[in-house]
């Protein structure tokens, strides 16, 4: 997968999953399990995130907040 792909499997993966993800490290977790199901090893999808996974996710909870009010509460 090249960078781009990645980055619209995140895309789709965070739209999927915004509603029931937990908290960020839970949020984290799955992303994880379903990239490698996916074929995306951990480092690539670090590097698709800026190296941390878990700020990523809480930034994206954040602008969904701001978006629809539908961000996750843990987060």
């Amino acid at each position: 997968m090249t960078g781009e792909d990645i980055d619209e499997w995140l895309d789709s993966w965070v739209e999927n999953h915004h509603l029931s993800w937990g908290t960020p490290r839970q949020a984290a977790q799955s992303c994880l399990a379903e990239a490698a199901r996916a074929g995306i090893s951990e480092r690539d999808l670090n590097a698709a995130t800026g190296g941390d996974l878990v700020a990523y996710l809480e930034e994206e909870a954040a602008a969904i907040a701001e978006a629809s009010g539908a961000a996750p509460t843990d987060f």
